[in-house]
């Protein structure tokens, strides 16, 4: 069976009045692990990492919220303890079009390109600021983006390694800090095992979802 969790990601609006409570948790009885994510360049916003039971209630919540909110299936080996402690220097680029269904196919060149670009030079970029990654599909064939947490020293030197991100020359591109450490550290892939490759996701097959 695939190896994937439900992960939800929110923008609050960049409004002058205080964003209040954080909607949500989707589906509260299959949360794994949460994180607001704090600015960092591109707002402020939250993280939710759900079991892959609860597809279907992510995608209802993220239809209903007012504001950017996305549901996408993300490579489970890097969800993290839900207990998580607060963290300083985490970084989360998280590159996809939030609020639309924008997504491209794993087989088309533009996929395959940025894979390659981030096995080839981002990842041996990043070395061993790198904590995880994994792309973002919003189906079985279908990818939506990445995303890529990392550790930093500054908000300066965070936001320069997110720049060469190569996932934001096809979806839109945000910085976040992480308040908890909600990812876990996963050893950086020695081949294309951050995608769907012939029908394979990391870690198993990846099939149209039960």
């Amino acid at each position: 069976m695939p190896d994937w969790a439900t992960a939800v990601i929110a923008v609050d609006p960049a409004t002058a009045e205080a964003p209040g409570e954080p909607a949500g948790p989707p589906g509260p009885g299959r949360l794994l692990a949460h994180s607001a994510l704090l600015d960092a360049g591109s707002g402020t916003g939250q993280l939710w990492l759900l079991d892959r039971g609860a597809w279907e209630e992510a995608l209802a919540f993220a239809t209903s919220e007012g504001r950017q909110v996305r549901a996408v299936r993300v490579w489970d080996a890097l969800v993290g303890d839900g207990l998580a402690s607060p963290v300083d220097h985490c970084y989360v680029s998280a590159v996809v079009d939030l609020g639309t269904e924008a997504a491209l196919e794993f087989d088309d060149t533009a996929v395959a390109g940025a894979i390659q670009r981030t096995l080839a030079s981002y990842l041996p970029l990043l070395g061993s600021r790198l904590v995880a990654t994994s792309t973002l599909m919003s189906d079985w064939r279908h990818c939506c983006g990445a995303l890529t947490v990392f550790e930093a020293r500054s908000p300066a030197e965070a936001g320069m390694l997110a720049l060469d991100d190569p996932w934001r020359a096809l979806f839109s591109g945000r910085l976040f800090r992480m308040e908890r450490a909600i990812v876990r550290r996963v050893a950086p892939p020695a081949g294309p095992n951050t995608q769907r490759y012939g029908g394979a996701w990391p870690g198993g097959s990846f099939g149209p979802p039960a």
